[in-house]
């Protein structure tokens, strides 16, 4: 079942990619609210969890304004959360206790993505430094797993989120730059849920 749900997951992500990439917000309307329930199918409860949690975010994120911004990142928040809470569960956990140097481009890039954003975010600095340490916390968990594509995911989630907050802080816009943010965050999401499965 989960192998039929990724399959079916891949092929509404390449939907959706092409519609962010290409500027049709209206149609995404019908991709974007579906990626998490059909990922969710076959997985344990942990990961159906953060999944849920991530599809809230996506939902909300396809509206405008402040507040539709500020309740897709409680959302995410709230899904890192959910996704460390799994990777904690998971067996095969301390390739960081054995390989501490590993975390370096993640903090690295923590560090140099703040230290932009630093001056560029105003009144909601203090909500992107909590909501950018829970996702540095969360890739730390997926690289100690111990699974690669879990590792992958976490670093792909991270790039991903960096990527738009650059974009909506930071002035950065590169081409088709929010079908780039969809590439690397439904990668990382279904990287995530596989290698826990795995």
């Amino acid at each position: 079942m989960a192998r039929r749900a990724t399959l079916v997951y891949a092929a509404l992500a390449a939907a959706d990619t092409l519609l962010a990439a290409t500027g049709r917000d209206r149609q995404r309307w019908l991709t974007k609210p579906l990626l998490m329930p059909v990922l969710m199918a076959g997985r344990d409860r942990p990961a159906q969890r953060a999944l849920a949690l991530s599809g809230a975010g996506d939902v909300a994120l396809l509206g405008s304004g402040e507040t539709a911004f500020m309740t897709g990142l409680g959302c995410f928040l709230a899904g890192h959360v959910a996704w460390i809470i799994a990777l904690r569960q998971r067996p095969g956990r301390g390739r960081l206790r054995a390989q501490p140097v590993l975390a370096a481009p993640h903090l690295a890039a923590f560090g140099a993505v703040n230290a932009y954003l630093w001056k560029r975010t105003g009144r909601d600095r203090i909500p992107v430094i909590v909501y950018s340490t829970v996702l540095l916390a969360m890739s730390l968990a997926a690289l100690d797993s111990g699974s690669p594509r879990t590792a992958a995911g976490g670093a792909l989630f991270l790039a991903s989120d960096a990527l738009l907050a650059l974009e909506k802080f930071g002035g950065l816009h590169l081409p088709a730059h929010e079908g780039l943010v969809m590439a690397t965050y439904t990668s990382a999401q279904a990287l995530l849920a596989c290698g826990a499965a795995a």
